[in-house]
């Protein structure tokens, strides 16, 4: 929230849409416009409402598997159309929300409750499938280095463009560490 209050722009100019997963609930939490999409969904919305009205300063928070899964498609159409919407990729490599599933950035080999002898699916890897997609701003921060991902946030916020952020986080309940 800090990246918002400091960018200059007033808090009514500001819309965080999310999909479904463990990050979905972020627009929950600030005290700005938010809208909670359908799962993989946040991308189509979120481009529409710029469209509509691109006065607006559009954030998209995601996760792992809503992004990277049911919403590849979208994501990667958002990426190579380039408008002015800042996404959030918060990856912790599981299915939080449904109990423990591998996701698509889950490790190789990674035991989860659907993959008790380990995943067989090499992970995708958010970064590089943004840059493949034409993005224009890439950068990975981790959810523990505070003054580094506000950094990065910042220099998406002021990035002209679509700028994906892939923030690596970690799921204490189903993938700690």
């Amino acid at each position: 929230t800090s990246v918002i209050a400091n960018s200059g722009v007033p808090r009514e100019k500001f819309v965080v849409v999310s999909g479904i997963g463990c990050s979905a609930r972020l627009p929950y939490y600030t005290k700005m416009f938010g809208f909670h999409t359908l799962h993989g969904r946040a991308a189509p919305v979120a481009q529409g409402i710029k469209q509509v009205r691109p006065d607006l300063c559009v954030w998209m928070v995601t996760g792992d598997g809503d992004c990277l899964s049911i919403g590849t498609n979208h994501i990667v159409h958002l990426l190579r159309r380039n408008p002015e919407i800042k996404v959030m990729l918060l990856n912790n490599q599981v299915y939080g929300l449904t109990k423990g599933q591998a996701s698509p950035t889950s490790p190789k080999g990674q035991v989860a409750k659907m993959s008790p002898r380990g995943t067989v699916d090499s992970p995708i890897n958010p970064v590089r499938l943004a840059l493949a997609s034409g993005a224009t701003f890439v950068a990975r921060a981790h959810d523990n280095d505070g003054p580094y991902l506000e950094e990065i946030l910042t220099a998406a916020q002021n990035h002209k463009g679509t700028a994906f952020v892939e923030v690596l986080t970690n799921c204490v309940s189903f993938n700690d560490g």
